[in-house]
């Protein structure tokens, strides 16, 4: 199996800015076939939208997806790890957060994500 989370993760994050509308997040996603885009201000990592997210913070609540923006959906808290930061460091982080993804940040800028799909096709027992 990999060693860092470099050598797995996926690289050049789709990004957004905090006032983006979900609805062009959710159009972001559905175009790039992903679940997730990292929110930016500035060049400064903000937060981590998902797919549940917009499920569970927008439309499960009612709220308006053309005037809810990525900063609204976002999770509150951000847990990240490094390129070089070992495999079982990042599922560590995600059993402890209960997450499934997890941004990469390298010199505080956004490099990557980590996903639990990516570990698991990394393993060795597949």
């Amino acid at each position: 199996m990999a060693q860092q989370v470099r050598e797995i993760m996926t690289g050049s994050p789709v990004t957004v800015g905090v006032h983006t509308a979900v609805t062009e997040v959710a159009s972001l996603m559905r175009e790039k076939d992903i679940g997730a885009v990292l929110v930016l201000e500035g060049e400064q990592l903000r937060g981590l939208v998902t797919d549940r997210d917009l499920v569970i913070r927008v439309i499960a609540d009612g709220k308006d997806p053309n005037e809810t923006t990525a900063q609204a959906a976002c999770s509150e808290t951000l847990t990240t790890v490094a390129p070089e930061d070992p495999i079982d460091r990042a599922v560590a982080l995600m059993r402890e957060g209960a997450v499934r993804r997890l941004p990469v940040v390298d010199n505080g800028h956004p490099v990557g994500i980590i996903a639990l799909g990516d570990i698991s096709a990394a393993s060795p027992n597949q």
